[in-house]
């Protein structure tokens, strides 16, 4: 049997629903912010605002992106989940070294350490915010964000390290993981890194922001043809191309086959949350994306998929992997 693993309790995969596959809902102060602004979103109100008007619009589910240790609030994440109904599947792992202090547990502990602090939060459950006092809460991660920036993921040590321990993670829990690449970086080198090098199997690995990162059809078509979920984020980020653009990319990859690899989300921020004052909030995907997906001719098939479908896939977890830990 499998299941989802919400901050809220197991459900099964078929109880998502709409489901976008990266966001951010809260993130505390942390080095995250001080570098760059827009990334504070530290209101709790604000963030059941956002989940209300997403839940009122159809949404059924998230991933919140943030990770362990780097600004996330586990806490607020299952009390606004079960305020609101909004199944939130939240993410142990790292993000990029940039975002971390010096004295921060990235560049101070071992491989196998790192492992078992990943592998904990799927299993037993989270660490809460450096405000909550690092405490281990009941809710748990149901994914195992990584990153990797513009040099690579072997760009130094600390990087490979770090993935090597969420590979271990992965084996370990079966839980899903989900790849920033950062532009500059070689998704191919990840996808050789995660399933030839350390056996994690290709339906268990994201590459995120590749549609921004490297928006480059045949190699999009070649990362696809290896198994693997591109999750689609560029989506109402007019910073970076039109949504015309977007769904350019989106259809190469639907006339080649790959309806079934596919997921969307938004990457929000606190300067792309209506709850924050801005135009595009959490519900941007639902009352504006879509119907322009179907003005130009995905069909209710191809959009169920991208949204409902592979999601519930991707995320699943097969129970007994649980169960035996």
């Amino acid at each position: 049997m499998k299941i989802v693993r919400t901050v809220a309790g197991d459900i099964t995969p078929d109880r998502l629903g709409h489901t976008q596959c990266h966001e951010h809902i809260f993130i505390e102060r942390d080095k995250t912010t001080e570098i760059a602004a827009f990334t504070l979103i530290d209101s709790y109100e604000n963030g059941v605002e956002e989940l209300n008007l997403y839940r009122q619009r159809g949404g059924g589910a998230i991933v919140d992106a943030q990770p362990v240790m780097s600004g996330r609030i586990a806490e607020w994440e299952q009390k606004a989940s079960e305020e609101t109904g909004v199944h939130i599947v939240a993410s142990t792992g790292f993000h990029k070294m940039i975002f971390y202090y010096d004295d921060r547990y990235v560049f101070h502990w071992d491989e196998q350490k790192i492992a078992d602090l990943y592998i904990s939060e799927v299993l037993e459950g989270m660490l809460s915010s450096h405000v909550g006092g690092n405490e281990r809460l009941t809710c748990k991660a149901g994914i195992i964000k990584v990153a990797v920036d513009s040099g690579g993921l072997y760009a130094d040590a600390t990087y490979e390290k770090l993935h090597t321990a969420a590979a271990a993670a992965q084996r370990e829990t079966g839980a899903p993981v989900m790849c920033h690449i950062e532009r500059g970086a070689d998704p191919m080198e990840v996808v050789d890194f995660y399933v030839d090098k350390h056996d994690v199997p290709a339906g268990r690995l994201w590459l995120a922001h590749t549609d921004r990162a490297k928006y480059d059809i045949p190699l999009h078509k070649d990362l696809l043809a290896r198994g693997v979920y591109l999750e689609y984020d560029t989506i109402g980020r007019f910073k970076y191309h039109s949504d015309e653009h977007e769904l350019a990319l989106m259809q190469a990859m639907l006339d080649a086959g790959y309806e079934k690899q596919l997921l969307v989300g938004l990457d929000t921020t606190r300067a792309r949350l209506k709850s924050y004052g801005a135009e595009i909030g959490l519900d941007y995907i639902l009352e504006t994306f879509i119907p322009f997906m179907k003005q130009h001719g995905v069909t209710e098939q191809q959009i169920a998929s991208m949204t409902v479908g592979n999601p519930a896939e991707a995320l699943s977890i097969e129970q007994d992997i649980l169960m035996q830990k």
